[in-house]
């Protein structure tokens, strides 16, 4: 018995020793990161499939775009007086700029389509794993055995 250190008089093995750790159930575990890993991979097919799609719609878009310039640059050329030629320049610089907002407000659609998509799949899988966390914490919660609280070693009597 150490009178100096009144903590050497504690049997720590005993303390820890009556420690009820929680039962991991590894299948349970398991499922939930082959859940996520499912998730995970839905999304980056989504992104693929967004990235793809925008990137084609936005291809065709500027060879719509550039086939446009070049017919109104046409027109403006074949535009016989002067001020022809202005309201030419003036229609076509109006229907480009027209088209142009037309044009960037699909693609912005397109991607505001994708980025839903993706936010469903992350939300989803996220919500189930609350559900899955609460199911298994609760579960821990009830199984669980109750652990005796520790007391600190008996005193040895005193040899003479």
């Amino acid at each position: 018995m150490d009178k100096a250190n009144p903590f050497m008089n504690v049997d720590v093995t005993k303390i820890f020793g009556d420690i009820r750790l929680p039962e991991v159930e590894v299948e349970s575990l398991l499922s939930s990161q082959r859940k996520n890993l499912e998730a995970a991979a839905a999304v980056g097919q989504l992104a693929f499939d967004g990235f793809q799609l925008l990137a084609k719609r936005q291809a065709e878009l500027a060879k719509g775009c550039f086939e446009s310039y070049t017919q109104g640059a046409n027109a403006v050329i074949e535009a016989g007086t002067p001020e022809e030629k202005v309201a030419k320049q003036a229609d076509l610089v109006e229907t480009l700029f027209e088209e142009t907002v037309s044009d960037f407000n699909e693609l912005t659609d397109l991607t505001r389509k994708s980025a839903n998509a993706i936010f469903h799949v992350i939300e989803k899988r996220f919500s189930e794993s609350l559900g899955e966390f609460r199911t298994a914490v609760n579960g821990q919660v009830k199984s669980a055995p109750k652990a005796p609280t520790a007391k600190p070693a008996s005193k040895a009597p005193a040899k003479a």
